[in-house]
């Protein structure tokens, strides 16, 4: 067991672990983040005392453990009514909107399915009848411009088409299918209002913002005894060539700097940048609220509205650098299934590379950057849960992690890193 626990990165994965950390009894505490606060990629930017938030994030609802851990250390959280849609085409070519189903629908019958041949996303989608396979790979080639069969399967997850609902089905047969067959549960889904489901009705966001929430978190280390450290780049180099025998590391940053220290060839990742837009609006339907974009057409994949500062504002996640002019309108049809939008004033803009879509190499490469790591340092070394899409999955992952090394036992290897 060691004395010290070295965390790099302080995105939200790097702070869960310092408290995690100071749980399982250690007191020599430090954390390292390369920017000038916490928070990492869900730290929005703030303006004129507003969030200019770059996506959809949000935490679950009663029982979410990373809610419960920052709750335990000060942070407070507000409940709403868990509400988002998709838009769709049907059979006929003609916008279809599905009310609180996050997912694709697919004017389709069948319900056939089989297990996919490989751990490929385009194996994954191969798997549906045709007229949901086509479907689904147009949306994927529009989203990420890349072939779904060098991209790995758990990329579905971030792309909201790990399950589909064929409108067209019979519900009956449908729910007999998910309930006998594992990957029919896996590859299907029905919408919530159509099946009686109460689960996932609430979810929750920070009181305040999510910059409070980091700032919250800071104190919250602070007042443990963990030495935060702002500004701090590590040299991943000069970190794996000495290691400290009284110290175990938690790489909770960008793995990619890894590779090249430990002599093995970076992976090749999916090179795809994402525009975002934030916009003043009013609106008349619930909020927050997102609505997905599974046409394959016009620029935005997804639209969400929160509040921020007493204002609301609505974020387009898009493809692609969008027509301006164009832009408010594909909004205020995505989000017309839930209430009438009127767009105002473009508040920010940025483009920005998504680390969210792992390749088949990538991952491959992942799991033999574990399998190194721990070849050479054991559980002195814990990756940051990279390949987890979920929150509460790298949380799991971590902690599982973090208490094998205070026991000084190996680590269970994490699901997604013994796939492929």
């Amino acid at each position: 067991m060691s004395d010290r626990v070295r965390i790099i990165g302080g995105g939200l994965t790097g702070i869960l672990a310092a408290f995690e950390a100071h749980r399982l009894g250690w007191r020599d505490i430090v954390l390292q983040e390369r920017f000038e606060a916490l928070g990492g990629v869900a730290r929005p930017r703030v303006a004129h005392g507003l969030e200019m938030r770059d996506g959809c994030v949000y935490f679950g609802g009663s029982g979410d453990p990373i809610v419960e851990t920052l709750t335990a250390q000060g942070a407070t959280f507000e409940t709403f009514d868990n509400r988002f849609g998709s838009v769709s085409l049907d059979s006929a070519g003609r916008r279809v909107f599905t009310w609180d189903f996050g997912g694709p629908a697919v004017d389709c019958a069948a319900t056939t399915i089989s297990r996919p041949a490989s751990d490929s996303l385009g194996s994954r989608i191969a798997a549906y009848p045709g007229p949901i396979a086509a479907r689904l790979e147009a949306y994927c080639r529009w989203h990420l411009d890349a072939d779904p069969d060098q991209i790995h399967g758990d990329a579905a997850i971030p792309l909201a088409i790990n399950r589909v609902f064929p409108a067209a089905a019979d519900l009956t047969q449908l729910a007999r299918a998910k309930a006998t067959n594992p990957w029919a549960d896996e590859l299907y889904a029905i919408p919530r209002a159509l099946i009686g489901r109460t689960l996932n009705l609430t979810a929750t966001l920070p009181a305040g913002g999510f910059a409070a929430l980091f700032d919250t978190c800071l104190a919250a280390l602070k007042r443990l005894g963990v030495q935060v450290e702002l500004n701090a780049l590590v040299s991943p180099r000069a970190l794996l060539a000495a290691p400290d025998p009284a110290e175990t590391v938690v790489w909770a940053a960008n793995p990619t700097p890894l590779f090249k220290p430990l002599g093995l060839p970076t992976p090749n990742l999916i090179k795809k940048s994402f525009a975002t837009y934030v916009f003043a609006v009013d609106f008349d339907g619930p909020c927050p609220v997102y609505v997905q974009n599974f046409t394959a057409t016009g620029s935005a994949f997804r639209v969400y509205l929160y509040e921020s500062g007493g204002r609301q504002l609505a974020v387009a996640e898009c493809v692609k650098e969008a027509d301006l002019a164009a832009l408010p309108g594909e909004m205020r049809a995505l989000l017309s299934g839930f209430g009438s939008l009127k767009v105002g004033a473009l508040l920010h803009s940025d483009v920005q590379p998504r680390w969210i879509y792992h390749s088949l190499e990538a991952i491959a490469g992942l799991k033999t950057l574990r399998a190194r790591l721990a070849d050479r340092f054991g559980t002195a070394f814990i990756p940051g849960a990279w390949e987890p899409y979920a929150k509460a999955a790298k949380l799991a992952e971590v902690n599982a992690a973090l208490l094998a090394a205070r026991q000084g036992e190996p680590a269970a290897a994490p699901v997604s890193a013994k796939a492929g």
